[in-house]
């Protein structure tokens, strides 16, 4: 019975290659639908994404950054909203930067509670004099 480490089947697999970090917004084609998805980091074997929509493992998929760039891969884990992919070849970083990515963005939204607060919808700095004023009441010892 041949026994290996776990790292060296982690390298054999090429979940221990070199991975670039990541914030791009891209598609994810797979089970006749796409879903927008963010790609967190990307490696020459995979990469991890951040999708809203579920995936099947062992489903296979493209992952598409705009028209110049896609990589064909399979699902091979999902945990909660994350989702490994492996590459069907080998992915050069480089053409990374031939691509025009578009940055994910967070999707976080001002609670409307805190509406639009000054006469140009931000916040505004009071001055010292303004807050002994509207303090003078709380300060009387």
């Amino acid at each position: 019975m041949n026994v290996r480490s776990a790292s060296a089947q982690v390298i054999e697999e090429g979940r221990g290659a070199q991975r670039q970090t990541l914030i791009w917004k891209a598609v994810l084609h797979h089970d006749n639908q796409s879903s927008d998805v963010r790609v967190r980091n990307i490696s020459a074997s995979g990469a991890l994404i951040e999708s809203p929509m579920p995936v099947r493992i062992g489903a296979e998929s493209r992952l598409e950054f705009g028209d110049s760039l896609s990589m064909l891969a399979t699902i091979q884990w999902v945990v909660g909203n994350q989702i490994g992919l492996r590459f069907h070849r080998e992915f050069e970083l480089n053409r990374l930067g031939s691509s025009r990515p578009t940055l994910a963005t967070s999707g976080w939204e001002p609670p409307a509670y805190l509406g639009k607060c000054g006469p140009s919808g931000l916040w505004t700095r009071a001055r010292l004099q303004q807050l002994r004023e509207e303090l003078e009441g709380f300060m009387k010892r």
